[in-house]
C-alpha cells in the first residue's frame, strides 16, 4: 500500500521504538477501534479515549482510512491480514503473545496498527498529533520487542 493515500510509516532499520507510544501519551489518545475476523466476516467496536479530541473531521478521516484498510488492503478479510503481516515480517513482534506492528501518519492523526494474525484480530489505536508530547520520555521498546539470540546449551561431557 506504499504510495497510496495512507502510506505506513517507515521505520529506521532496528528501531522499532517508533511505532508504540506510552501511558503517558493518554492526552492525545482519541480512541482505539477493535476488530475481530469470525466466520460470518468482521465485527468491530470502539474503545473511548480522550472524548474532548472526538471530532466530526476525525470521524470522517477514520472511515476514510478504515475504508481504505478494508476495500484491497490487509483488512480486507482475515486472510488478507495474515498475508500482509507474512509480506512485512520486519513488523513482527512477539512479547506475551506475538503481533505485527504498523503506524500511519496524517496530517492531525497518527494511529499505531496491531495485527494479530493468529487471533483473526486487530487494533488501531488513534491519537491526535499536535497532542503528543515530545518531552516525555521514550522508553526503549527495541529492549522489550528485539530478536533474542537463542542460547546454545551447554552440556559439558558425561563421563
Amino acid at each position: 500500500m506504499s504510495g497510496e493515500k495512507y502510506p505506513f510509516f517507515d521505520v529506521p532499520e532496528g528501531d522499532v521504538s517508533p511505532l508504540f507510544t506510552t501511558k503517558l501519551q493518554e492526552a492525545a489518545h482519541v480512541g482505539c477501534l477493535r476488530g475481530v475476523f469470525d466466520g460470518g466476516g468482521l465485527t468491530t467496536d470502539w474503545l473511548e479515549g480522550n472524548e474532548a479530541l472526538q471530532s466530526p473531521a476525525f470521524d470522517v478521516e477514520l472511515r476514510d482510512l478504515f475504508g481504505t484498510l478494508q476495500h484491497g488492503g490487509p483488512l480486507e478479510n482475515f486472510q488478507s491480514m495474515r498475508q500482509f503481516c507474512l509480506e512485512h515480517p520486519q513488523a513482527r513482534m512477539s512479547g506475551r503473545q506475538t503481533f505485527y506492528a504498523f503506524r500511519i501518519d496524517t496530517q492531525r492523526y497518527r494511529y499505531h496498527l496491531r495485527f494479530f494474525p493468529q487471533k483473526g484480530k486487530f487494533h488501531i489505536f488513534c491519537y491526535q498529533a499536535d497532542q503528543m508530547r515530545e518531552d516525555l520520555p521514550k522508553p526503549d521498546f527495541n529492549y522489550a520487542y528485539r530478536k533474542r539470540a537463542k542460547k546454545k546449551k551447554d552440556r559439558g561431557e558425561r563421563t
